[in-house]
Protein backbone atom coordinates (compact mmCIF):
# COMPACT_ATOMS: atom_id res chain seq x y z
CA UNK A 1 0.00 0.00 0.00
CA UNK A 2 1.12 3.54 -0.73
CA UNK A 3 0.48 4.58 2.87
CA UNK A 4 2.61 1.80 4.30
CA UNK A 5 5.45 2.26 1.77
CA UNK A 6 5.70 5.96 2.52
CA UNK A 7 5.62 5.33 6.28
CA UNK A 8 8.37 2.71 6.00
CA UNK A 9 10.45 5.06 3.85
CA UNK A 10 10.11 8.05 6.19
CA UNK A 11 10.39 6.04 9.45
CA UNK A 12 7.69 8.10 11.10
CA UNK A 13 7.62 8.40 14.87
CA UNK A 14 4.41 7.70 16.80
CA UNK A 15 3.59 11.41 17.14
CA UNK A 16 4.30 12.10 13.46
CA UNK A 17 2.10 9.20 12.37
CA UNK A 18 -0.73 10.28 14.69
CA UNK A 19 -0.59 13.85 13.36
CA UNK A 20 -0.53 12.63 9.75
CA UNK A 21 -3.66 10.57 10.34
CA UNK A 22 -5.34 13.49 12.08
CA UNK A 23 -4.52 15.86 9.20
CA UNK A 24 -5.83 13.27 6.72
CA UNK A 25 -9.17 13.07 8.56
CA UNK A 26 -9.33 16.87 8.76
CA UNK A 27 -8.67 17.28 5.03
CA UNK A 28 -11.03 14.41 4.06
CA UNK A 29 -13.93 14.74 6.53
CA UNK A 30 -16.63 12.10 6.86
CA UNK A 31 -20.26 12.72 7.82
CA UNK A 32 -20.32 9.51 9.86
CA UNK A 33 -17.62 10.39 12.39
CA UNK A 34 -15.66 13.35 13.78
CA UNK A 35 -12.37 13.42 15.71
CA UNK A 36 -10.58 16.16 17.67
CA UNK A 37 -7.16 15.66 19.25
CA UNK A 38 -6.40 16.83 22.77
CA UNK A 39 -3.95 19.73 22.69
CA UNK A 40 -2.57 18.70 26.09
CA UNK A 41 -2.11 15.03 25.19
CA UNK A 42 -1.14 14.09 21.60
CA UNK A 43 -1.76 10.41 22.37
CA UNK A 44 -5.52 10.88 22.83
CA UNK A 45 -8.44 11.93 20.62
CA UNK A 46 -12.11 12.51 21.35
CA UNK A 47 -14.48 11.17 18.68
CA UNK A 48 -18.13 10.60 17.82
CA UNK A 49 -19.70 8.21 15.30
CA UNK A 50 -23.20 8.10 13.83
CA UNK A 51 -25.31 4.95 14.19
CA UNK A 52 -25.75 2.92 10.98
CA UNK A 53 -28.94 3.47 8.95
CA UNK A 54 -31.52 0.69 8.96
CA UNK A 55 -30.56 -0.47 12.47
CA UNK A 56 -31.73 0.28 16.01
CA UNK A 57 -28.72 2.60 16.34
CA UNK A 58 -29.78 4.82 13.42
CA UNK A 59 -29.68 8.52 14.28
CA UNK A 60 -27.63 8.05 17.45
CA UNK A 61 -24.46 10.04 18.16
CA UNK A 62 -21.98 7.91 20.07
CA UNK A 63 -18.95 9.55 21.67
CA UNK A 64 -15.70 7.92 22.74
CA UNK A 65 -11.95 8.21 23.13
CA UNK A 66 -9.00 6.97 21.08
CA UNK A 67 -5.84 6.18 23.07
CA UNK A 68 -2.60 5.66 21.14
CA UNK A 69 0.23 3.49 22.55
CA UNK A 70 3.81 4.76 22.46
CA UNK A 71 4.63 2.09 19.86
CA UNK A 72 1.89 3.19 17.43
CA UNK A 73 1.37 2.23 14.58
CA UNK A 74 3.07 -1.08 15.34
CA UNK A 75 0.59 -1.63 18.16
CA UNK A 76 -3.16 -0.91 17.78
CA UNK A 77 -4.99 2.04 19.33
CA UNK A 78 -7.57 1.58 22.08
CA UNK A 79 -11.19 2.61 21.53
CA UNK A 80 -13.21 3.49 24.65
CA UNK A 81 -16.95 4.26 24.18
CA UNK A 82 -18.36 7.06 26.37
CA UNK A 83 -22.05 7.20 25.33
CA UNK A 84 -24.51 4.57 26.57
CA UNK A 85 -25.55 2.61 23.49
CA UNK A 86 -26.87 -0.80 24.55
CA UNK A 87 -24.19 -2.69 22.62
CA UNK A 88 -20.76 -1.81 24.06
CA UNK A 89 -19.88 -1.13 27.67
CA UNK A 90 -18.84 2.45 28.37
CA UNK A 91 -15.44 3.51 29.72
CA UNK A 92 -14.06 0.05 28.90
CA UNK A 93 -11.78 -0.74 25.95
CA UNK A 94 -13.63 -2.02 22.89
CA UNK A 95 -11.78 -4.99 21.41
CA UNK A 96 -12.48 -7.03 18.30
CA UNK A 97 -10.73 -9.37 15.85
CA UNK A 98 -9.22 -6.66 13.65
CA UNK A 99 -7.23 -5.27 16.59
CA UNK A 100 -5.78 -8.73 17.28
CA UNK A 101 -4.60 -8.85 13.66
CA UNK A 102 -3.40 -5.25 13.63
CA UNK A 103 -1.01 -4.12 10.88
CA UNK A 104 0.94 -0.82 10.77
CA UNK A 105 -0.71 0.11 7.47
CA UNK A 106 -4.15 0.32 9.08
CA UNK A 107 -5.46 3.56 10.54
CA UNK A 108 -7.86 4.95 13.13
CA UNK A 109 -10.26 5.85 10.31
CA UNK A 110 -10.56 2.12 9.55
CA UNK A 111 -11.25 1.30 13.20
CA UNK A 112 -14.02 3.92 13.48
CA UNK A 113 -15.69 2.65 10.30
CA UNK A 114 -15.53 -0.87 11.78
CA UNK A 115 -17.02 0.45 15.03
CA UNK A 116 -20.09 1.72 13.13
CA UNK A 117 -20.38 -1.50 11.11
CA UNK A 118 -20.07 -3.82 14.12
CA UNK A 119 -22.59 -2.15 16.44
CA UNK A 120 -25.63 -4.04 15.07
CA UNK A 121 -23.88 -7.44 14.74
CA UNK A 122 -21.30 -7.61 17.55
CA UNK A 123 -21.80 -10.77 19.70
CA UNK A 124 -23.66 -10.31 23.00
CA UNK A 125 -21.38 -12.67 24.90
CA UNK A 126 -18.13 -10.73 24.41
CA UNK A 127 -16.43 -9.15 27.44
CA UNK A 128 -16.93 -5.60 26.16
CA UNK A 129 -20.54 -6.07 24.97
CA UNK A 130 -23.99 -5.68 26.53
CA UNK A 131 -27.19 -7.64 25.89
CA UNK A 132 -30.09 -5.23 25.33
CA UNK A 133 -33.17 -5.50 23.11
CA UNK A 134 -33.75 -3.27 20.08
CA UNK A 135 -36.29 -1.05 21.86
CA UNK A 136 -33.77 -0.22 24.59
CA UNK A 137 -31.08 0.56 22.03
CA UNK A 138 -33.48 2.74 20.03
CA UNK A 139 -34.34 4.70 23.20
CA UNK A 140 -30.63 5.18 23.92
CA UNK A 141 -30.05 6.36 20.33
CA UNK A 142 -32.71 9.05 20.77
CA UNK A 143 -31.29 10.00 24.18
CA UNK A 144 -27.78 10.31 22.72
CA UNK A 145 -28.91 13.22 20.51
CA UNK A 146 -30.01 15.38 23.44
CA UNK A 147 -26.57 15.97 24.95
CA UNK A 148 -23.08 14.44 24.95
CA UNK A 149 -21.61 12.57 27.94
CA UNK A 150 -20.10 14.77 30.68
CA UNK A 151 -16.70 13.85 32.09
CA UNK A 152 -13.20 15.20 32.57
CA UNK A 153 -11.97 18.78 32.69
CA UNK A 154 -13.79 21.86 31.43
CA UNK A 155 -11.48 21.92 28.39
CA UNK A 156 -12.33 18.29 27.55
CA UNK A 157 -16.05 18.94 27.91
CA UNK A 158 -15.71 21.85 25.47
CA UNK A 159 -14.16 19.51 22.89
CA UNK A 160 -16.91 16.92 23.39
CA UNK A 161 -19.57 19.63 22.99
CA UNK A 162 -17.85 20.86 19.83
CA UNK A 163 -17.87 17.35 18.35
CA UNK A 164 -21.54 16.88 19.29
CA UNK A 165 -22.59 20.11 17.58
CA UNK A 166 -20.58 19.14 14.51
CA UNK A 167 -22.32 15.76 14.29
CA UNK A 168 -25.75 17.37 14.72
CA UNK A 169 -24.99 19.88 11.97
CA UNK A 170 -23.93 17.11 9.57
CA UNK A 171 -27.14 15.08 10.06
CA UNK A 172 -29.07 14.69 6.77
CA UNK A 173 -31.86 17.27 6.38
CA UNK A 174 -35.34 16.11 7.16
CA UNK A 175 -34.24 12.95 8.93
CA UNK A 176 -34.40 14.29 12.49
CA UNK A 177 -30.82 13.32 13.11
CA UNK A 178 -31.05 9.89 11.45
CA UNK A 179 -27.79 9.05 9.73
CA UNK A 180 -27.38 7.82 6.16
CA UNK A 181 -24.41 5.48 6.09
CA UNK A 182 -24.35 4.46 2.42
CA UNK A 183 -22.17 1.52 1.46
CA UNK A 184 -20.15 1.61 4.68
CA UNK A 185 -18.82 -1.90 4.30
CA UNK A 186 -18.06 -1.42 0.62
CA UNK A 187 -16.08 1.73 1.34
CA UNK A 188 -13.84 0.17 3.99
CA UNK A 189 -11.29 -1.09 1.49
CA UNK A 190 -11.30 2.26 -0.34
CA UNK A 191 -10.73 4.17 2.88
CA UNK A 192 -7.90 1.86 3.90
CA UNK A 193 -6.06 2.77 0.70
CA UNK A 194 -6.66 6.53 0.79
CA UNK A 195 -3.23 8.13 1.31
CA UNK A 196 -2.68 11.08 3.60
CA UNK A 197 -1.77 14.44 2.16
CA UNK A 198 1.96 15.09 1.95
CA UNK A 199 3.14 17.90 4.19
CA UNK A 200 5.34 19.03 7.00
CA UNK A 201 4.38 17.62 10.39
CA UNK A 202 3.57 20.47 12.71
CA UNK A 203 1.92 20.82 16.08
CA UNK A 204 -0.79 23.42 16.17
CA UNK A 205 -1.08 24.37 19.80
CA UNK A 206 -4.42 26.09 20.33
CA UNK A 207 -5.80 27.44 23.58
CA UNK A 208 -8.70 25.36 24.88
CA UNK A 209 -10.33 28.45 26.37
CA UNK A 210 -9.98 31.46 24.02
CA UNK A 211 -8.80 29.87 20.74
CA UNK A 212 -5.34 31.23 21.36
CA UNK A 213 -3.17 30.68 18.30
CA UNK A 214 0.53 30.34 18.90
CA UNK A 215 1.05 29.65 15.19
CA UNK A 216 2.65 26.69 13.51
CA UNK A 217 5.47 25.22 15.59
CA UNK A 218 8.05 23.04 13.82
CA UNK A 219 9.40 19.94 15.53
CA UNK A 220 12.82 21.50 15.91
CA UNK A 221 11.46 24.36 17.98
CA UNK A 222 13.89 23.42 20.72
CA UNK A 223 16.62 24.94 18.54
CA UNK A 224 15.03 28.39 18.42
CA UNK A 225 17.36 30.87 20.08
CA UNK A 226 14.82 32.27 22.53
CA UNK A 227 15.92 32.37 26.14
CA UNK A 228 14.30 30.10 28.72
CA UNK A 229 13.03 33.10 30.65
CA UNK A 230 11.34 34.56 27.56
CA UNK A 231 9.58 31.24 26.86
CA UNK A 232 8.32 31.04 30.45
CA UNK A 233 7.12 34.66 30.36
CA UNK A 234 5.25 34.06 27.08
CA UNK A 235 3.45 31.07 28.60
CA UNK A 236 2.57 33.04 31.72
CA UNK A 237 1.20 35.97 29.72
CA UNK A 238 -0.87 33.57 27.63
CA UNK A 239 -2.47 32.04 30.72
CA UNK A 240 -3.14 35.50 32.16
CA UNK A 241 -4.72 36.79 28.94
CA UNK A 242 -6.81 33.63 28.44
CA UNK A 243 -7.99 32.65 31.94
CA UNK A 244 -9.46 29.21 32.59
CA UNK A 245 -12.05 27.92 35.04
CA UNK A 246 -9.93 24.77 35.44
CA UNK A 247 -6.66 26.30 36.65
CA UNK A 248 -4.90 29.42 37.91
CA UNK A 249 -1.17 30.24 37.96
CA UNK A 250 0.76 33.11 39.57
CA UNK A 251 4.52 33.60 39.30
CA UNK A 252 6.76 34.52 42.20
CA UNK A 253 8.22 38.03 42.16
CA UNK A 254 11.97 37.88 41.71
CA UNK A 255 11.91 34.23 40.60
CA UNK A 256 10.59 33.69 37.05
CA UNK A 257 11.39 29.97 37.24
CA UNK A 258 8.73 29.12 39.83
CA UNK A 259 4.93 29.39 39.76
CA UNK A 260 2.18 28.65 42.25
CA UNK A 261 -0.89 26.99 40.77
CA UNK A 262 -4.22 25.41 41.62
CA UNK A 263 -6.40 23.10 39.55
CA UNK A 264 -10.06 22.14 39.85
CA UNK A 265 -10.97 18.48 40.34
CA UNK A 266 -12.52 16.84 37.24
CA UNK A 267 -16.32 16.69 37.20
CA UNK A 268 -18.11 13.37 37.52
CA UNK A 269 -15.38 11.99 39.81
CA UNK A 270 -14.62 11.86 43.53
CA UNK A 271 -12.36 14.89 43.02
CA UNK A 272 -15.14 17.12 41.67
CA UNK A 273 -15.27 20.53 43.35
CA UNK A 274 -11.87 20.10 44.99
CA UNK A 275 -9.21 22.83 44.77
CA UNK A 276 -5.72 21.36 44.58
CA UNK A 277 -2.73 23.67 44.98
CA UNK A 278 0.77 22.98 43.77
CA UNK A 279 4.11 24.26 42.58
CA UNK A 280 5.71 24.44 39.11
CA UNK A 281 9.50 24.68 38.88
CA UNK A 282 11.17 25.13 35.49
CA UNK A 283 14.27 23.07 34.77
CA UNK A 284 17.50 24.38 33.26
CA UNK A 285 16.69 22.80 29.90
CA UNK A 286 13.10 24.08 29.63
CA UNK A 287 11.27 23.85 27.23
CA UNK A 288 13.35 20.95 25.88
CA UNK A 289 13.05 19.32 29.32
CA UNK A 290 9.79 19.10 31.31
CA UNK A 291 8.98 21.29 34.30
CA UNK A 292 8.75 19.84 37.79
CA UNK A 293 5.19 19.72 39.16
CA UNK A 294 4.22 18.82 42.72
CA UNK A 295 1.03 19.04 44.80
CA UNK A 296 0.71 20.92 48.09
CA UNK A 297 -2.92 19.93 48.82
CA UNK A 298 -3.76 16.44 50.11
CA UNK A 299 -5.94 14.78 47.48
CA UNK A 300 -5.87 11.01 48.05
CA UNK A 301 -4.35 10.26 44.65
CA UNK A 302 -0.89 11.87 44.35
CA UNK A 303 1.62 12.46 47.10
CA UNK A 304 2.24 16.01 48.23
CA UNK A 305 5.64 17.70 47.93
CA UNK A 306 6.77 14.95 45.54
CA UNK A 307 7.59 15.39 41.85
CA UNK A 308 4.81 13.99 39.65
CA UNK A 309 5.87 11.68 36.83
CA UNK A 310 2.70 11.65 34.73
CA UNK A 311 2.66 10.20 31.23
CA UNK A 312 2.73 13.65 29.63
CA UNK A 313 5.82 14.71 31.59
CA UNK A 314 7.55 11.40 30.91
CA UNK A 315 6.97 11.87 27.15
CA UNK A 316 7.62 15.61 27.19
CA UNK A 317 8.13 17.51 23.94
CA UNK A 318 9.43 21.07 23.58
CA UNK A 319 6.25 22.40 21.94
CA UNK A 320 4.14 21.63 25.00
CA UNK A 321 3.37 24.11 27.76
CA UNK A 322 2.53 24.24 31.46
CA UNK A 323 -1.12 24.86 30.61
CA UNK A 324 -1.19 21.62 28.63
CA UNK A 325 0.57 19.73 31.45
CA UNK A 326 -1.89 20.97 34.10
CA UNK A 327 -4.94 20.14 31.97
CA UNK A 328 -3.53 16.65 31.40
CA UNK A 329 -3.01 16.31 35.16
CA UNK A 330 -6.69 17.09 35.78
CA UNK A 331 -7.70 14.35 33.34
CA UNK A 332 -5.27 11.81 34.84
CA UNK A 333 -6.34 12.22 38.50
CA UNK A 334 -9.24 9.71 38.41
CA UNK A 335 -7.28 7.04 36.48
CA UNK A 336 -3.71 7.52 37.73
CA UNK A 337 -2.29 4.19 39.03
CA UNK A 338 -2.59 3.60 42.78
CA UNK A 339 0.30 3.65 45.22
CA UNK A 340 1.17 -0.01 44.70
CA UNK A 341 2.07 0.72 41.07
CA UNK A 342 3.50 4.26 41.12
CA UNK A 343 6.02 5.85 43.50
CA UNK A 344 4.32 9.25 43.42
CA UNK A 345 0.75 8.07 44.16
CA UNK A 346 -1.19 6.92 47.21
CA UNK A 347 -4.06 4.45 47.58
CA UNK A 348 -7.32 5.69 49.10
CA UNK A 349 -10.96 4.84 48.45
CA UNK A 350 -13.43 7.25 46.86
CA UNK A 351 -15.07 8.31 50.14
CA UNK A 352 -11.75 9.45 51.59
CA UNK A 353 -10.90 11.35 48.40
CA UNK A 354 -14.33 12.97 48.47
CA UNK A 355 -13.73 14.07 52.06
CA UNK A 356 -10.35 15.53 51.06
CA UNK A 357 -12.02 17.39 48.17
CA UNK A 358 -14.43 19.01 50.63
CA UNK A 359 -11.57 19.84 53.00
CA UNK A 360 -9.51 21.37 50.18
CA UNK A 361 -12.07 24.15 49.75
CA UNK A 362 -11.97 25.29 53.37
CA UNK A 363 -8.52 26.88 53.21
CA UNK A 364 -5.43 26.99 51.05
CA UNK A 365 -2.36 25.05 52.25
CA UNK A 366 0.19 26.94 54.34
CA UNK A 367 3.53 27.09 52.61
CA UNK A 368 6.66 29.25 52.64
CA UNK A 369 7.08 32.98 53.12
CA UNK A 370 4.27 35.52 53.63
CA UNK A 371 4.75 36.64 50.01
CA UNK A 372 4.25 33.09 48.73
CA UNK A 373 1.29 32.53 51.03
CA UNK A 374 -0.34 35.69 49.70
CA UNK A 375 -0.16 34.28 46.16
CA UNK A 376 -1.59 30.93 47.30
CA UNK A 377 -4.51 32.65 49.06
CA UNK A 378 -5.19 34.81 45.99
CA UNK A 379 -5.28 31.71 43.79
CA UNK A 380 -7.60 29.98 46.26
CA UNK A 381 -10.12 32.83 46.20
CA UNK A 382 -10.13 32.78 42.40
CA UNK A 383 -10.69 29.02 42.24
CA UNK A 384 -13.50 29.19 44.82
CA UNK A 385 -15.31 31.59 42.50
CA UNK A 386 -14.99 29.07 39.63
CA UNK A 387 -15.28 25.64 41.28
CA UNK A 388 -18.82 24.32 41.99
CA UNK A 389 -19.60 22.89 45.44
CA UNK A 390 -18.51 19.32 46.10
CA UNK A 391 -21.39 16.85 45.53
CA UNK A 392 -22.24 15.14 48.80
CA UNK A 393 -21.80 11.37 49.05
CA UNK A 394 -22.98 9.35 52.05
CA UNK A 395 -20.78 6.70 53.60
CA UNK A 396 -22.18 3.20 53.87
CA UNK A 397 -22.12 3.30 57.69
CA UNK A 398 -20.46 5.19 60.56
CA UNK A 399 -18.21 2.20 61.18
CA UNK A 400 -16.90 2.48 57.63
CA UNK A 401 -15.72 6.02 58.33
CA UNK A 402 -13.90 4.77 61.43
CA UNK A 403 -12.26 2.02 59.43
CA UNK A 404 -11.16 4.49 56.78
CA UNK A 405 -9.71 6.73 59.48
CA UNK A 406 -7.86 3.74 60.94
CA UNK A 407 -6.66 2.78 57.45
CA UNK A 408 -5.37 6.29 56.78
CA UNK A 409 -3.54 6.40 60.11
CA UNK A 410 -2.09 2.96 59.50
CA UNK A 411 -0.78 4.05 56.09
CA UNK A 412 0.73 7.23 57.52
CA UNK A 413 2.30 5.31 60.41
CA UNK A 414 3.62 2.69 58.01
CA UNK A 415 5.13 5.37 55.82
CA UNK A 416 6.91 6.85 58.85
CA UNK A 417 8.35 3.48 59.80
CA UNK A 418 9.43 2.92 56.18
CA UNK A 419 11.41 6.15 56.21
CA UNK A 420 12.86 5.61 59.66
CA UNK A 421 10.43 7.89 61.49
CA UNK A 422 8.74 5.52 63.85
CA UNK A 423 7.84 8.16 66.44
CA UNK A 424 4.22 9.28 66.85
CA UNK A 425 3.47 13.00 66.82
CA UNK A 426 2.13 14.47 70.04
CA UNK A 427 -1.60 15.01 70.16
CA UNK A 428 -2.36 12.36 67.52
CA UNK A 429 -3.91 9.07 68.67
CA UNK A 430 -5.67 6.36 66.75
CA UNK A 431 -8.44 4.06 67.76
CA UNK A 432 -6.04 1.30 68.79
CA UNK A 433 -4.04 3.62 71.02
CA UNK A 434 -7.27 4.79 72.71
CA UNK A 435 -8.29 1.22 73.54
CA UNK A 436 -4.81 0.49 74.80
CA UNK A 437 -4.92 3.54 77.08
CA UNK A 438 -8.34 2.55 78.46
CA UNK A 439 -7.16 -1.03 79.10
CA UNK A 440 -4.04 0.25 80.86
CA UNK A 441 -6.13 2.36 83.26
CA UNK A 442 -8.33 -0.64 84.07
CA UNK A 443 -5.30 -2.81 84.79
CA UNK A 444 -3.84 -0.19 87.15
CA UNK A 445 -7.15 0.18 89.03
CA UNK A 446 -7.48 -3.60 89.30
CA UNK A 447 -3.97 -3.92 90.70
CA UNK A 448 -4.60 -1.18 93.29
CA UNK A 449 -7.84 -2.87 94.32
CA UNK A 450 -6.17 -6.28 94.58
CA UNK A 451 -3.25 -4.93 96.61
CA UNK A 452 -5.62 -3.06 98.96
CA UNK A 453 -7.71 -6.20 99.47
CA UNK A 454 -4.62 -8.25 100.36
CA UNK A 455 -3.43 -5.64 102.90
CA UNK A 456 -6.87 -5.39 104.51
CA UNK A 457 -7.23 -9.17 104.65
CA UNK A 458 -3.77 -9.61 106.18
CA UNK A 459 -4.48 -6.91 108.78
CA UNK A 460 -7.77 -8.60 109.71
CA UNK A 461 -6.00 -11.93 110.27
CA UNK A 462 -3.35 -10.35 112.49
CA UNK A 463 -6.01 -8.48 114.50
CA UNK A 464 -7.99 -11.69 115.03
CA UNK A 465 -4.87 -13.59 116.08
CA UNK A 466 -3.85 -11.06 118.74
CA UNK A 467 -7.44 -10.82 119.97
CA UNK A 468 -7.53 -14.61 120.43
CA UNK A 469 -4.30 -14.62 122.46
CA UNK A 470 -5.58 -11.80 124.63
Amino acid sequence: MEWYRREEKECLSAIERILLEYDEIESNPCNNFTCIKLDWNPYEWEFAVRGAVGTEFEGGIYHGRVLFPGAYPFKPPSIIPSTENGRFKTHIKFWYKRLNLWQPSWRVRDVLVDFIRLMPTFPDDELCSLECNKEERRALAIKSLASPPRYGSFARRQLVDQIHQSMLSKAPNGTGGVSVVHNVVGNIFHEQNTPCQEGVVVDRVVSTQMEWDRGVIAEDKCNINNSREKQILEEYNEIESNPSDDLKCLKLDGNPYEWQFAIKGPSGTEFEGGIYHGLVQFSEGYPSKPPSIMFLTKNGRLKIQTDISSRLLSNWQSQRSVRIALLALIDEMPTYPDGDDELDSVKYNKEVRRALAIKSRAAAPKCGTPERQKLIDEIHEYMLSKAPPVPQLQLSSPSQASKEHEHEHYQNDGAKRKHGRGDTSLGITNFGNTIHAIDSKRVVLFRVFLFSSIIIGFSSIRFGFWSFRG
